[in-house]
């Protein structure tokens, strides 16, 4: 694990070392150890859980339901029954209303981070809360989210719960940012309207001698991954523990017209749009 070295002291500073760079250059991913402190930890998580308990708070809020009864369903939060919260859920876009992930998706740091990666101002264009394990099969998030450029796009995931065997860790395939993807009918990477059956079956292929690796974060630490790294959820074994997280994804700011995004801070954005429509 690389340790997350420099201090952010001003604009023009890069805050990534060298060595941090180049381990992302060449697997795909980056680990910021002990990144957000126990209070920012403890904010987000409150807010989550008083959204649970007060679905009135953001009612346009959907959430996608992982398993159980209904799953594959997504629904506004206030009809979400109570009984689907002890399962694995996602809760999506809550970047949106909420000025606690607001602080978390676009924190200064972070931000400068993302920028050094990205080549340019990172934007949110989606965030989503999980309270367990997601249980994912490998996948890549351009099959279903493209950046407007190619390559430009990266994810975070930040430790709201220590991550275990038991509760379902995230995995990712180090380097398979570097494989070509796999090109749909419409000459696009993006699987939206397709069926990914046979680019599932091209993934297993080109990944084939790739070892994951098993993420056990801290609350407070981060993972980010390129939009090209292959990636997913390990089974969960015990259904009664958590394993929370804040999932964010980001476009470069530069690569939206104006007329798209919402400028917060100097170089935080937000994607103009609305909440996702229901199913």
């Amino acid at each position: 694990m690389l340790n997350f070295l420099k201090k952010l002291s001003g604009s023009s500073e890069r805050i990534l070392t060298p060595e941090q760079q180049a381990f992302w250059d060449e697997n795909g991913y980056l680990i910021l150890p002990k990144f957000f402190g126990p209070e920012t930890i403890a904010a987000v998580n409150a807010e989550v859980e008083g959204l649970v308990e007060h679905r009135e708070r953001f009612p346009k809020v959907t959430v996608d339901i992982i398993a159980g009864e209904l799953s594959g369903r997504r629904l506004r939060i206030a009809d979400v029954p109570a009984s689907a919260f002890k399962g694995p859920v996602k809760i999506n876009d809550l970047f949106l209303d909420s000025e606690v992930i607001r602080a978390c998706n676009l924190d200064a740091r972070l931000t400068q981070v993302l920028n050094e990666l990205l080549d340019g101002d990172p934007m949110v264009c989606n965030s989503l809360n999980f309270l367990y394990g997601s249980a994912q099969s490998a996948h890549y998030d351009s099959w279903f989210m493209p950046p407007p450029v190619r390559d430009k796009m990266a994810v975070s995931s930040i430790c709201l719960d220590r991550y275990t065997e038991e509760n379902g860790p995230l995995f990712v395939y180090p380097g398979s940012h570097k494989i070509p993807p796999y090109v749909f009918p419409n000459g696009s990477i993006a699987a939206l309207g397709y069926d990914i059956a046979q680019a599932q079956a091209y993934v297993a292929e080109t990944t084939a001698g790739i070892e994951p690796f098993y993420f056990y974060g801290e609350p407070g630490d981060v993972l980010i991954w390129h939009s090209q790294v292959l990636h997913g959820g390990a089974p969960i074994r015990d259904s009664e523990q958590t394993r929370r997280s804040l999932v964010t994804h980001y476009w470069r700011a530069k690569d939206v017209g104006p007329e798209r995004r919402n400028k917060l801070t100097e170089r935080a954005y937000m994607l103009k749009r609305e909440h996702q429509a229901l199913n």
